[in-house]
């Protein structure tokens, strides 16, 4: 399918290289590099693979999968000995960064969390209680007599001292 703003040759050509641009995006190469690679401008492939959908995906799940590449090469610069401490800090730090922005579900600092809420609209359920009561026309206290009233005799003679006070 050739997009109207690149046209039917240009867009032969990007999809041609799609796959290897795919490949090097999730290694870890920027869109300029990959581009480079097969003579292409970023804007074409960027006018090509927002044409689709399925594309767009396959491009964001590229840029998802380079944030290992980013995450293996922050480690190797950190366990390189013979690297100046300085410049290797920055290289380091700046890897970090683009892992997290590109997975940060992975790799990003703090964590996210999705929360669902269940509320419950207690306002039907105390409705329907008042009414009962208003129904039975309670005083305070009158319920709760003759329900203790049904408690049986037991042989605890402390029970027996405790129910009595009702």
């Amino acid at each position: 399918m050739a997009d109207a703003r690149i046209g039917a040759e240009l867009a032969a050509r990007v999809a041609a290289a799609w796959p290897d641009i795919l490949d090097r995006i999730s290694e870890g190469a920027t869109a300029d590099e990959a581009c480079a690679e097969h003579g292409l401008k970023r804007v074409y492939l960027r006018a090509w693979r927002v044409a689709d959908p399925e594309r767009l995906q396959e491009w964001n799940d590229a840029r998802v999968a380079s944030a290992d590449a980013f995450a293996d090469e922050a480690l190797a610069t950190a366990r390189n000995t013979k690297a100046d401490s300085a410049y290797a800090r920055v290289l380091v730090d700046t890897l970090k960064w683009a892992a997290a922005k590109r997975n940060p579900d992975h790799y990003a600092d703090r964590s996210r969390h999705d929360i669902n809420v269940k509320t419950l609209d207690l306002g039907p359920i105390l409705a329907r209680a008042e009414a009962r009561l208003a129904a039975q026309r309670v005083v305070e206290g009158e319920v709760l007599r003759p329900a203790l009233g049904a408690v049986q005799q037991s042989a605890d003679p402390e029970l027996d001292l405790a129910n009595s006070l009702f």
